[in-house]
């Protein structure tokens, strides 16, 4: 249930780009190519036997993906979860990697505790910033499920909550196609959400909608509901920063937990997305890959909650109410932040897929992964 930006003609190579992006090619083997209004298509939100395979995989928990993906494979070989413990271990091994890389005196599995009081803030960047969806992938169905497999990492690992941005209500000004387009990725998504949610006992909190909205019934019929769940999802929808300043968006607001990391895919700002009152305290994480489930591992998933626990620990204590031991400690930290201009890079493996930038009381990380 992914953040939209954009509308498919806004992906179209313009015609008045100097160079062609890409040859003349037989419309009869390339259908994707042709306009919009010339393809055949389903009903809305109607899904294809692809798609429905695809649900299938997600849904049962049979069909957690028991080995890691093979490299030559690329990230849209399957579309399965990983089962829990191999998302454990994932986590265990890229953290002691970057302990070791960072001199941290934190082993992995005292790591994966810190997990338990983790909650993460993830605000995904919508369809058009990644373009390796698989051919046979419904890219609105991709989008989906990229919060689904962020939740379950997350319960996977151990921890209690999450909040993930589905999207804004400042979308809406690029006028009703694109709206049509952003609740049809959000219809799509329902109900795999709700399944899961059933079958592993998480609670879906819904925050931002107000009354009318066009998917109300949908939600109100599908979202199950759990007072003793021991996971739980919050899911911005239709957000927009002015909600809480109304009576009932400040009871809203009362039920978002505090937030200690707040990730942002391909853009450097949190602008849209803040939510005030729970980000007192947190920390930042840049991640510069497209948010689709397509394009990420169920270690490149490990390897987030890695880097995002990571940033707690490095900015704890820094955001108010910080002290400095001493003198001598205001001094070193000006030496490598002013003088040094420090920074560090990490690679994590050869090949990297992902990066992800954190901040530090001196300086940036840079962490390849």
């Amino acid at each position: 249930m992914p953040r939209e930006e954009g509308t498919p003609a806004e992906r179209k190579p313009s015609a008045s780009s100097k160079l062609p992006l890409s040859p003349d090619l037989d419309p009869d083997l390339y259908p994707d190519l042709l306009p919009e209004d010339d393809l055949p298509g389903r009903a809305e939100n109607e899904l294809s036997p692809l798609d429905e395979e695809f649900l299938s995989s997600l849904l049962e928990s049979v069909d957690y993906r028991r080995h890691s993906r093979r490299e030559a494979e690329g990230p849209g070989a399957d579309f399965t979860l990983a089962p829990p413990e191999d998302v454990r271990e994932s986590f265990r091994s890229i953290w002691d990697r970057l302990a070791k890389d960072l001199d941290l005196e934190v082993a992995g599995e005292e790591a994966l505790v810190d997990l338990n009081n983790l909650v993460v803030y993830d605000i995904p960047d919508g369809t058009r910033s990644t373009l390796t969806v698989p051919p046979m992938m419904d890219v609105d169905l991709d989008a989906g499920m990229y919060c689904l497999a962020l939740v379950h990492t997350m319960k996977a690992l151990g921890a209690r909550k999450v909040v993930l941005m589905t999207h804004t209500a400042y979308n809406r000004a690029r006028g009703p196609a694109d709206t049509e387009r952003f609740l049809k990725v959000m219809a799509k998504a329902v109900e795999p959400v709700a399944q899961y949610a059933r079958r592993h006992h998480v609670k879906l909190d819904l925050i931002g909608q107000a009354p009318g909205y066009e998917l109300e019934e949908l939600f109100s019929q599908a979202l199950p509901k759990f007072d003793d769940a021991t996971f739980e999802a919050y899911f911005l929808v239709d957000y927009a920063e002015e909600l809480f300043l109304s009576e009932s968006g400040r009871g809203a607001l009362a039920r978002l937990p505090e937030i200690d990391v707040c990730v942002r895919h391909t853009k450097l700002q949190v602008s849209g997305g803040w939510i005030p009152t729970r980000m007192l305290r947190s920390s930042y994480v840049y991640s510069q890959n497209g948010s689709l489930f397509s394009n990420w591992t169920s270690d490149e998933f490990a390897a987030l909650a890695v880097v995002s626990l990571l940033s707690k620990k490095l900015m704890s204590g820094e955001v108010l109410g910080k002290a400095y031991l001493d003198l001598d400690d205001v001094k070193r930290r000006f030496q490598l932040r002013e003088l040094n201009l420090f920074q560090r890079t990490v690679h994590l493996r050869q090949n990297p897929r992902k990066l992800f930038v954190i901040g530090s009381p001196i300086g940036l990380h840079q962490i390849y992964y």
